[in-house]
């Protein structure tokens, strides 16, 4: 069964995770468990549920059998902010709020997490991923799509929470937006993120942990060919 260490080095942990979609199981046994400063990806077939397990791990989702757990505690028993709190998420979509400009972004999404930044830390966040100083006070609705996915990990980069979940981030980034993620990344695990990425596309990894394919609804250990 695909699981890291399941005792006390395992902050979160997917146990059975079963989902189902109009009556077919995109998930039926996905089972993994998330140490603290490593790097997991989950790789497969568009449609194999990927994005709906991290989602599922989040606390986004709820799954239709098996439990998550974070730090030994199941999410049916937890608030939902208290997962949160714990638990960080970047999809493939930024999710900014389009009227709001970066800087504003950001100081919402860290008072909304109980840790307000000054604006000086979020103005040197944004310069570390390319946004410059003349857009970082303009809506984020002018940006190009790589812009906004630029602010999104400018603001994944000041996430307190010790889970990083990361669904396809290198969407709309280009090369030097790529090596920004990687150093993003790798920056994290240092600090002793556990992070969980999904993607098809992997030049921005240095260094993984463990590879997960999704298939058939379960994990099986295994890099891409």
């Amino acid at each position: 069964m695909p699981t890291a260490d399941e005792g006390e080095t395992a902050v979160l942990c997917a146990r059975s995770v079963g989902w189902a979609c109009e009556g077919r199981w995109v998930l039926l046994d996905a089972t993994l468990a998330l140490a603290p400063s490593s790097v997991t990806v989950v790789w497969g077939a568009n449609g194999a549920g990927k994005s709906t397990l991290l989602k599922i791990c989040a606390g986004l989702m709820q799954p239709d059998r098996g439990s998550v757990e974070l730090s030994g505690r199941d999410f049916a028993d937890l608030d939902p902010a208290a997962v949160a709190s714990r638990v960080a998420w970047l999809g493939h979509e930024p999710a900014l709020y389009l009227d709001l400009s970066a800087t504003e972004n950001l100081l919402l999404s860290s008072t909304l997490m109980g840790d307000p930044q000054p604006v000086a830390r979020v103005l040197a966040a944004l310069a570390s991923v390319g946004v410059a100083v003349a857009d970082c006070h303009r809506p984020v609705r002018g940006f190009s799509r790589g812009m906004q996915q630029r602010t999104a990990l400018a603001r994944m980069a000041m996430a307190p929470q010790s889970v990083w979940l990361l669904d396809e981030p290198a969407t709309g980034l280009d090369a030097d937006g790529v090596r920004i993620l990687a150093h993003i990344l790798d920056t994290a695990r240092v600090h002793g993120r556990a992070i969980v990425v999904a993607s098809h596309d992997f030049s921005f990894l240095g260094q993984a942990d463990a590879w997960w394919q999704l298939r058939n609804g379960a994990l099986t250990a295994g890099q891409p060919r």
